[in-house]
């Protein structure tokens, strides 16, 4: 009895010391940083969280009523890039947010299917489109994993 408590006590001990806030900063950010690295390669791929195909991008024609680009071509050239997306990590948790007003608006019409403006007409009048629905962050299977990983890193210090 007395070596299963201490076989417990030492367990416990490494818990605690893995759970130091400094250590739960870091390990945040390691999360965060590779979160962001999956699905910035989602992103690039046009691949949703959930492994499907995102809808893909209509073409868009000049004056003349001629395709300017083609259709189902690569989109978020932006948002593909690290710079991007922030990470704000602390020791109860990590976001991942865009770095600008300007990324934050076009992640969030494609993210929840709103309507933007798409340019504006000879007379000034804006021309509006309704964006399909195209989900850019969220977790896989795989991010699900990584953070288990993460968190048993978190539990067993001796792990890294």
């Amino acid at each position: 009895m007395a070596e299963d408590l201490a076989e417990l006590e030492r367990w416990l001990s490494r818990i605690q010391a893995g759970l130091v806030p400094a250590k739960r900063r870091a390990a945040s950010l390691k999360l965060g940083q590779a979160l962001r690295r999956a699905n910035l390669l989602r992103i690039s791929a046009n691949v949703e969280p959930d492994g499907g195909a995102m809808e893909k991008r209509k073409a868009s024609s000049n004056e003349r009523g001629g395709v300017r680009q083609k259709a189902g071509s690569r989109m978020f050239r932006r948002l593909r890039l690290a710079k991007a997306w922030k990470i704000d990590a602390d020791a109860d948790g990590v976001e991942i947010a865009p770095a600008s007003a300007s990324i934050d608006r076009v992640a969030a019409v494609h993210q929840f299917g709103e309507m933007d403006r798409v340019g504006r007409l000879r007379d000034g009048r804006t021309i509006r489109a309704k964006y399909p629905e195209r989900r850019l962050l969220g977790l896989s299977q795989d991010d699900r994993a990584l953070i288990v990983e993460t968190a048993a890193g978190l539990i067993d210090p001796d792990a890294d």
